[in-house]
């Protein structure tokens, strides 16, 4: 059966909280998929981000509670609200994107209800850091697991030493070219941060995501005052949501290196889209974890060139810098000096962002990225005998 005739009932789970990228890449697969004309049903978090996107996107969504830590009473009352909607949906395949809510799934169908006919499960794992290998573990990815998703092979890694039925498959995640393009660069933009009409082509160079210690905020504003002593003119934007602490920490440090003037707070941005072609280079500074980068994939189909650091599956995006500047993350000397490098050394900066701009719209589309993520349910549903 090939796969536009083909229609899995599927339901996919996250239990995220917070609006992190497995979370917009959660999202993204179940707009993919309805697109398609398939089947889907969203289970989120009660109360949390995932519910507030299915409302605003008009997702079909059930909310339960999915409390961190194995509770019993609130465990059992999600495994009976689970087994509800796969039953009433007739669900074909749970795709899962987090340990709660793979374990609920692994789960719900040993119940009597599904002993004969279950659903399959496919957990998509989108975080570097190892899975430990105790026993349950090793139970939940052999026996209560049909197949596994890893979006980039540093992630892949994450699973060496587990008993896995087939190896995992790589599906890398997506960008909107719609959305994010260098279209939307705007003048405007550009002058509401500083980029006055006297000096239209002084740069302007940006960090965006939420603020988050492994994201580096602190080593790009570190790394602030070293750019400026061979970029002058330089401008700097901050953008993203986090607690008031952490930024109030970093705007205190900003002033601490006498670049306050230089460096804009930003927090959340409806139109993140006319920020990001705005700028001349995006930064990534992430100091750990990093299993994909969907900003970097925005940074890339707007046209904008890459420094990031070295850190999980960065340098698969980037092709080990071919498409971008790769630093030593935590070290702020380090970051300055990619930033220099790609603000100094222009024809390099727009040979790689239109290198990464081309692989963007080729090979980072959604529709290839629901495309393989379908190829790689119709083969585990083929390969026990179940075919639609």
């Amino acid at each position: 059966m090939d796969i536009l005739s083909f229609k899995p009932r599927v339901l996919v789970i996250n239990s995220a909280r917070k609006w992190i990228g497995e979370a917009a890449h959660t999202i993204m697969l179940v707009e993919g998929l309805r697109s398609r004309g398939i089947p889907v049903v969203l289970v989120c978090r009660q109360g949390y981000a995932l519910e507030d996107a299915a409302e605003k996107y008009n997702i079909p969504c059930y909310a339960i509670r999915m409390k961190g830590n194995f509770n019993g009473i609130d465990d059992l009352h999600d495994l009976l609200a689970l087994r509800s909607i796969i039953k009433k949906h007739n669900i074909d395949i749970i795709h899962a994107h987090r340990g709660k809510d793979h374990w609920l799934s692994a789960c719900v169908r040993l119940l009597p209800a599904f002993r004969i006919e279950r659903p399959f499960l496919i957990r998509t794992r989108h975080v570097t850091v190892p899975v430990k290998k105790h026993i349950f573990n090793r139970w939940l990815y052999r026996k209560g697991t049909d197949g596994v998703i890893a979006v980039s092979c540093a992630a892949a890694r994450s699973l060496d030493g587990l008993p896995l039925r087939t190896p995992p498959v790589v599906i890398y995640s997506a960008v909107d070219t719609a959305r994010f393009s260098p279209g939307k660069r705007s003048i405007e933009m550009r002058r509401e941060l500083g980029i006055s009409d006297v000096a239209p082509d002084a740069p302007l160079v940006g960090i965006v995501g939420r603020i988050q210690r492994v994201k580096g905020q602190a080593v790009f504003i570190d790394a602030v005052k070293r750019v400026l002593e061979f970029v002058p003119d330089a401008r700097f934007v901050v953008a993203g949501t986090g607690t008031g602490e952490l930024r109030d920490s970093l705007q205190r440090r900003a002033e601490n290196s006498n670049a306050a003037h230089r460096i804009r707070f930003l927090g959340f941005m409806e139109d993140i889209e006319r920020l990001i072609a705005s700028l001349d280079v995006g930064v990534v500074a992430s100091v750990g974890s990093e299993g994909s980068s969907r900003i970097i994939m925005e940074y890339m189909a707007s046209g904008v060139p890459v420094v990031a650091t070295c850190v999980g599956g960065i340098p698969e995006i980037i092709e080990n810098g071919h498409l971008g500047w790769l630093v030593e993350p935590g070290n702020c000397e380090k970051l300055a000096r990619g930033i220099i490098e790609a603000l100094l050394n222009r024809h390099a900066s727009q040979e790689k962002a239109a290198l990464a701009l081309e692989k963007a719209r080729a090979h980072l589309s959604i529709q290839r990225f629901i495309n393989e993520t379908l190829c790689l349910y119709q083969k585990v549903m083929w390969k026990t005998g179940q075919q639609m």
